[in-house]
């Protein structure tokens, strides 16, 4: 079985579990359910909640692979230790409560701080504006977290702790808007060549043979057509070489790109430049 698909199951069976006895301790009389019984039941249908979240954004594809997966892997830990200690600092005394609930805080601000990277990392946009927001909340998020978690553990700051809770609030408000631009950009920011004029007409007849039944079928460029046999939907995609800034790469006698600057991939370089 899939570790995703594993992880998955667990989350879902600890939700269903908190539900069911939630519904219990609802139902049945008081005196069956105690309050640490109820606590533990908040905090671990909290914490699933949290856990499938990191679990579809761990699915998501990030521009390096390998950062992605020890991000997923650092946030889940956090995550999975942090729920522990609270569990624990429900059922131990009074005595020891105190130390296990600043542990599980700090832990799990480390981990909110790596799911907060887990969704910044994969957007992608190739403006400035973009690349400079993601690069400010990527910081800002990591010196929030910091500070949040110095904060838990030395119960404030000391003799320093109103300049540093204002430096802290200023990071956290700057991590939000800046995470909130880039997300925008990405999302909404027209893609490089969206807006350009193509070379040739994008919408071509096509007549191809469906390789699931041999029919004959016709078809339009970018556009889905189905088979008229066999149904299968059939896809032609037909893109122009353009630079990750959206400038045509159809005819370019050069070897950078003359709006950017950037050096052409050698599989998008114009025939003649291979050539030389």
């Amino acid at each position: 079985m899939p570790k995703k698909k594993f992880i998955l199951q667990i989350f879902l069976s600890l939700v269903a579990l908190a539900m069911f006895t939630g519904v219990a301790a609802v139902l049945l009389p008081s005196r069956w359910i105690g309050d640490d019984v109820m606590l533990t039941i908040l905090v671990v249908g909290s914490y699933s909640l949290g856990g499938l979240i990191v679990v579809v954004l761990g699915g998501t594809k990030g521009i390096d692979g390998s950062r992605q997966r020890w991000t997923l892997g650092i946030s889940t830990t956090a995550l999975f230790i942090s729920l522990g200690l609270f569990i624990t600092a429900i059922w131990v005394g009074w005595r020891w409560d105190d130390i296990f609930f600043k542990a599980g805080a700090a832990i799990l601000t480390i981990g909110i701080t790596f799911v907060h990277r887990l969704v910044v990392l994969p957007l992608r946009c190739n403006y400035f504006a973009f690349r400079f927001n993601k690069l400010l909340a990527l910081m800002t998020g990591a010196l929030t977290g910091t500070l949040v978690v110095t904060a838990v553990i030395t119960d404030g700051f000391g003799r320093y702790d109103d300049p540093m809770l204002r430096i802290l609030a200023i990071s956290a408000i700057i991590t939000a808007g800046s995470s909130i631009a880039a997300a925008a950009l990405a999302l909404f920011a027209p893609k490089p060549g969206q807006d350009e004029q193509s070379s040739y007409d994008t919408n071509i007849p096509i007549t191809l043979t469906c390789p699931r039944c041999n029919t004959t079928t016709q078809a339009q460029s970018n556009k889905d057509t189905r088979c008229q046999s066999c149904k299968l939907k059939i896809r032609i995609q037909i893109q122009e070489p353009r630079c990750t800034c959206g400038y045509l790469l159809y005819q370019l006698q050069s070897e950078s790109c003359p709006e950017c600057g950037k050096p052409i991939p050698q599989n998008e370089l114009w025939a003649s430049q291979k050539t030389e």
